[in-house]
């Protein structure tokens, strides 16, 4: 019986992935992470006249939505990557290496150090 690269533990796209809840915490760290830079950054725009609570709220879900978009992409700010290679058990490394090129990258780095 012939199995194929879909059905093997290591295929990058399987949804029970052994690293699936370590990735979506790294994600949502990112998420927070980016969302309250964004707030932050919003604060140094000089205004006018005070922005009422409508638009504050308003810009809170965009600076929100915008997190959410960039800790989902490849590239974002770099925290997943930062924190998956912190909390991911040494023993599921292999997991990474094969779902993420640019972790893989950073852990060829460290094993020449």
């Amino acid at each position: 019986m012939k199995v194929s690269a879909a059905h093997s533990p290591m295929h990058v796209g399987q949804k029970n992935s052994p690293i699936k809840p370590y990735e979506e915490i790294a994600e949502g760290m990112e998420s927070n992470f980016t969302s309250h830079l964004l707030a932050e950054m919003r604060k140094t725009v000089p205004k006018e006249t005070p922005d009422s609570s409508a638009t504050d709220y308003y810009n809170s879900l965009l600076d929100y939505e915008r997190a959410q978009l960039m800790a989902r992409s490849d590239t974002g700010l770099g925290v997943k990557k930062v924190v998956l290679e912190q909390i991911v058990p040494h023993h599921l490394k292999q997991y990474i290496k094969n779902s993420h090129p640019e972790i893989r990258q950073g852990l060829a780095n460290q094993a020449k150090e």
